[in-house]
């Protein structure tokens, strides 16, 4: 009964603390952690972001992210886009593409454990830029306090009826 007590207690205390899966989404270290593929000759890495400004043909910026198959995840970011627009892809599907500025949300299911997140971007006339990139793994509803207690105090009650009878 101790185990079980100890069990529910370590439940109820336990959080689910999500990180970053991204190294450097903010790139404060430059392209760090990122590689750069395809039409890269207009890529630069100025005032802490991703910008670039592709003529003719795409430029992405890859990076490779633990993920494990199956599991929902998030990702959050920021992007100016001058002219054209710009794409995500997962190992190669292309999953969100806006041709708007903006801060945005967009989520996605893991096909294995290790992905390739790929931006992807296109801008003859201009620039777009790439900024504060989040990827968080969405983790499942842990049960509140509440409801462990309440369970606590029907587990405590079983066993107390247990031992009246045992006695």
């Amino acid at each position: 009964m101790k185990k079980l007590f100890s069990a529910i207690a370590l439940l109820a205390v336990s959080t689910s603390a999500s990180a970053n899966l991204v190294t450097n989404g903010d790139f404060a270290a430059g392209g760090s952690n990122w590689t750069l593929t395809g039409n890269t000759g207009y890529s630069n890495f100025n005032n802490s972001r991703w910008n670039d400004g592709a003529v003719g043909s795409n430029a992405f910026l890859n990076q490779v992210i633990a993920t494990i198959a199956g599991e929902t995840y998030t990702i959050n970011f920021d992007i100016a886009v001058s002219w054209g627009s710009m794409a995500v892809a997962l190992n190669g599907t292309q999953f969100f593409s806006t041709s708007t500025g903006g801060h945005f949300t967009t989520s996605f299911i893991a096909a294995a454990d290790n992905a390739t997140l790929s931006f992807i971007t296109r801008n003859d006339p201009g620039y777009n830029s790439l900024d504060n990139v989040v990827v968080d793994h969405v983790t499942r509803a842990v049960p509140e306090p509440a409801s462990l207690a309440l369970l606590g105090l029907g587990l405590a009650g079983l066993g107390a009826l247990r031992r009246k009878r045992q006695g």
